[in-house]
């Protein structure tokens, strides 16, 4: 047995609830992620700038470790699985599982990556059909085409299959082994024994564990972000619901409660039932798409879409863009590499949520689980999404009969106010047409803009002023010093625009006006909504889908929450309520705070920031599984 303990817990009650919290980790975990809610609230153009600038530099400069480092992670997962370690025990021997396997396989799924695959099942298959990347073999495909539809297909599947489940599997496996095999706390430093001994209980431990921490909240707090997003656009669709951030920021309010609640709830009533429920709802989503819609070719696009992903596995799996243009570099930039880095910063979370619910299975089952199960539902998922989509596009043009032969519904495109952009500017402009209107530089979330003219040089110009935008922020010409617009001259009015017919692939592409005519609709957060309404019941599908967004919201925030709370209390399986809590409305807070602030752009390159120290980490941790593995399988006696 390995006998080594971090600092000792320390426990209070505070106004009749008992608080468990680890002396450095927990103070510092919350001082950092406070600190950064205020600084991005006080400065949001500067941290947008400052955060756009590290994702620039960090796809330029470590791409290829991003790369190399994923793809070693998805060789490494199939080597244990296939090795003399794979039956060794995630527990003592002759232990049983916690959850059954059906359980298991729905906990993983609901704290994984349900809300992602929710929110771009539909957006993104679409955007990479719509506008092909071309990435391989200099094979080009049309826009819209079916070998278009093909290739968009493998990309996508390429970005959230076994790639992202194999980094899962093996910080969960790391995390299981020593904590309930070594019986060490399930913390992050204590995977790090075999190659720093005891000093894991000093900074190099605490600071391992405060990554971790920041990683898990910052991470979940774009996914919140995301989730508030599509709530809203969804209600928006059926009832008419206003899309602004004070709606978002109550939608996250009232989920955070349900998930403090579920949490309180414990692991075995809240998460479990929770993640029972959504895998029976989204289910029952996917099927009726697969029922309604083109039946036959989605069950064909299934198959076609697994050789798709098969034959596009090995190239992009080492494909750094070094012998590509730049427009293709900054393709891989703005997907690849951002899902990786993504995956990575998301791995503390999901990581630890699996080893949590992991516990009395082998590393090969465990491994077998984690990377297929998922894996082989995404493919199945995004089919039905995507692939619904897409027919959508191409077999109504091919054959304007399809809907007596293929089981269509109507395909008609749908009629929306699309903002008119000067061609000169690429700026917007306002409802007379005699000014620009550009992008508020207080953010993402804003609705604002700021009138500008354009000079004969070329220059935007306001009240004398020559602006340029660097980086996605107003500054003044020539400087990085944000442009801080006066009420004046923000743009409170209408936009310019005109009614046109807009298919999805149209809906996706174009500058879709609100109703007021006053911003534009995050039109990837609706895209799904738009997609149903071509089938029957789409008031009752698309409030199923509002549905298994807010389920998948609650789980994956109720699993987080958990999850950092597990870290900052040194490595309780199950920590104190009061901790939970605290972890829990924290999550709320940041999320609302930076939506607020127009921050979630910032937070979402902040996150993949993270991702670059803990790729480097989780390198090391595979070394540290390594040895700790071999040292018990020539030596048993160590345990």
């Amino acid at each position: 047995m390995i006998n080594a303990q971090p600092k000792r817990a320390i426990r209070r009650r505070v106004l009749g609830v008992e608080i468990e919290a680890h002396p450095v980790v927990f103070p510092v975990s919350a001082i950092i992620v406070v600190g950064f809610v205020i600084a991005t609230a006080a400065a949001p153009r500067r941290a947008m700038m400052l955060f756009d600038y590290l994702q620039t530099t960090i796809a330029e400069q470590f791409s290829w470790l991003y790369l190399a480092a994923m793809t070693g992670f998805l060789l490494f997962a199939i080597y244990l699985c296939f090795s003399r370690f794979g039956n060794i025990l995630l527990g003592k021997d002759g232990e049983r599982p916690e959850f059954s396997t059906m359980t298991w396989f729905a906990m993983l799924f609901s704290a994984g990556m349900g809300i992602g695959m929710l929110f771009f099942g539909v957006a993104e298959p679409m955007l990479h059909f719509v506008d092909p990347p071309n990435l391989r073999n200099g094979v080009i495909a049309n826009a819209e085409s079916l070998a278009a539809a093909r290739g968009a297909m493998g990309i996508t599947l390429f970005h959230w299959c076994l790639h992202p489940w194999a980094l899962y599997s093996l910080v969960g496996v790391s995390l299981a082994y020593f904590s309930f095999r070594r019986g060490m706390p399930l913390s992050f430093r204590s995977v790090f024994y075999p190659l720093l001994g005891k000093r894991i209980d000093g900074w190099l431990g605490d600071s391992i564990d405060i990554l971790s921490v920041v990683a898990t909240l910052f991470g979940l707090a774009t996914s919140l972000g995301l989730g508030a997003k599509q709530i809203n656009a969804g209600l928006s669709y059926v009832f008419g619901l206003p899309q602004s951030t004070t709606v978002q920021i109550i939608l996250i309010a009232c989920i955070t409660m349900l998930a403090v609640g579920s949490l309180l709830s414990g692991l075995h009533v809240g998460v479990r039932r929770l993640s029972e429920l959504n895998m029976v709802l989204a289910g029952s989503l996917l099927v009726f798409l697969f029922v309604a819609g083109p039946t036959v070719y989605l069950l064909g696009a299934v198959v076609d879409n697994a050789g798709a992903y098969a034959e596009r596995l090995p190239h992009a799996s080492f494909w750094t863009a070094s012998y590509a243009e730049s427009s293709k570099s900054d393709w891989l930039a703005s997907w690849t590499l951002f899902y990786w880095g993504w995956w990575i910063a998301w791995s503390p979370f999901v990581g630890m949520f699996i080893a949590r619910v992991s516990r009395g299975r082998t590393i090969r089952e465990f491994i077998t689980g984690v990377l297929l199960v998922p894996s082989g539902v995404a493919i199945v998922w995004l089919t039905g999404f995507g692939n619904t989509a897409m027919h959508q596009e191409i077999y109504k043009s091919l054959d304007p009969h399809a809907a007596t032969i293929t089981n269509f519904y109507d395909y008609t495109p749908q009629q929306y106010d699309v903002q008119i952009i000067d061609p000169a500017s690429g700026l917007p402009q306002s409802e007379d047409g005699a000014w620009l209107i550009g992008a508020t530089a207080n953010g993402v979330a804003s609705p604002q803009g700021v009138q500008m003219r354009q000079s004969p040089s070329g220059l935007l110009t306001k009240s004398g002023n020559a602006v340029e935008y660097v980086r996605g922020v107003l500054v003044h010409a020539g400087t990085w010093t944000p442009y801080h617009p006066t009420v004046e001259e923000r743009f409170h009015g209408p936009f310019k625009s005109e009614h046109a017919s807009l298919s999805l692939s149209g809906y996706l592409t174009e500058p879709v006006l609100t109703s007021s005519h006053r911003s534009k609709v995050d039109t990837s957060a609706t895209a799904m909504f738009v997609m149903l309404r071509s089938y029957p019941f789409p008031t009752v599908t698309a409030l199923l889908g509002v549905l298994c967004v807010i389920l998948f919201f609650v789980t994956s925030s109720d699993s987080a929450s958990l999850v950092a709370d597990i870290i900052a209390s040194g490595g309780s399986p199950n920590p104190t309520v009061g901790t939970r809590l605290f972890w829990g409305i924290l999550e709320g807070v940041l999320a609302s705070v930076l939506l607020l602030a127009g921050g979630l752009k910032a937070l979402q390159t902040g996150s993949i920031t993270i991702g670059l120290p803990f790729c480097v980490l989780i390198i090391l941790m595979c070394i540290s599984l390594l040895k700790a593995l071999r040292e018990e399988v020539d030596a048993p006696e160590i345990r």
